[in-house]
């Protein structure tokens, strides 16, 4: 994720990094021929972009921030086909080879076919055409020289503290809704905050080791829930029909118990990291601002501010794949 920095006023760093990741997402899909992983690095700077103008939304308004999220949104939405099948196709390979004895045939072997058939349609219908893509190429640059002029001024901590503010405490009333009623819609709403809190802790990394820790706490939630949706939408494939009793009752049981342990991490990691109200959060990520504003321009800012026990630096579990004060 590319960073802030100390040279510069917040507001336009933000608006950079934000048209850095349209640019990038843009290189992503003018690729020719066009990979998974190319559409995945797309997706994935769209994500961090609107994170980014999450950021930026007290200082371009509401009515310009609801557009271009929107925007962006809809640009990445025919890419997210592709990504989740191919998602999808994987999930339920490792469940097979944790089930399937050498030389056995597959446990699911008329869904592996469906899902490989509806990988492919999928990406047949992104790349028709002599230019596939053509309409999301031209909308993406159309917002990347939007972006280019968003009125953001020369603000620092104003802006982006009530920016990172907003998400956090949307993230963290996601987590209490999460652990009164584990849904799969609740946990993924937790999840969709919880990623642009992560995205937006990259950008501020440079504050010091404890924001780049907070980072990691907040991309281990999201990768743990993310892998629990993708078991979830498996889960409701197998149900449904395909393999045989025996063999769905096992694959059944063993998304259930990894579902489980996913959740039960996901929400040991997210009452530390959510430990904080909101104000108290974004007053202690206020202070390392301050002093990271305040360093000599090549000094790295460490060990300013100490965060609460709650909020301090965990190690991931193992099986998870400018201007002083508030300017």
């Amino acid at each position: 994720m590319i960073k802030l920095h100390r040279s510069e006023a917040g507001t336009q760093g933000a608006r950079r990094i934000a048209c850095a990741q349209m640019t990038d997402a843009l290189r992503a899909l003018e690729r020719r021929p066009l990979s998974d992983e190319d559409v995945h690095s797309a997706r994935k700077s769209l994500k961090k972009a609107r994170a980014v103008l999450r950021l930026l939304r007290p200082s371009i308004g509401d009515r310009a921030y609801r557009r271009e999220n929107a925007f962006l949104r809809d640009t990445a939405r025919p890419l997210s086909g592709v990504r989740d099948a191919k998602v999808l196709l994987q999930t339920l390979e490792r469940l097979e080879h944790r089930l399937r004895a050498p030389g056995s045939p597959r446990p699911a072997e008329e869904l592996h076919r469906i899902l490989c058939r509806e990988r492919t349609d999928l990406r047949r219908e992104l790349l028709r055409g002599s230019k596939p893509l053509i309409g999301e190429l031209k909308a993406l640059r159309e917002a990347r020289r939007r972006a280019s002029r968003w009125r953001v001024g020369h603000k620092g901590w104003s802006i982006l503290g009530a920016g990172l503010a907003r998400v956090y405490g949307q993230a963290r009333r996601a987590l209490c809704l999460a652990e009164s009623n584990p849904a799969a819609g609740t946990l993924h709403e937790w999840r969709k905050q919880t990623k642009y809190l992560w995205h937006q802790l990259q950008v501020l990394e440079p504050l010091g080791a404890s924001v780049a820790g907070l980072a990691q706490r907040a991309h281990g939630i999201a990768d743990a829930l993310g892998e629990d949706h993708d078991l979830w939408v498996l889960r409701a494939r197998i149900a449904t029909g395909g393999p045989a009793r025996a063999d769905r009752r096992r694959l059944l049981s063993l998304i259930d118990r990894r579902s489980t342990r996913l959740r039960a991490q996901a929400l040991a990691l997210g009452r530390q990291l959510y430990a904080d109200p909101g104000p108290a959060f974004e007053r202690r990520l206020h202070a390392l601002w301050r002093a990271w504003r305040r360093k000599p321009h090549g000094r790295a800012a460490r060990g300013a501010v100490r965060f609460s026990a709650a909020s301090r630096v965990g190690s991931t579990p193992r099986s998870w794949s400018g201007g002083r004060g508030r300017r």
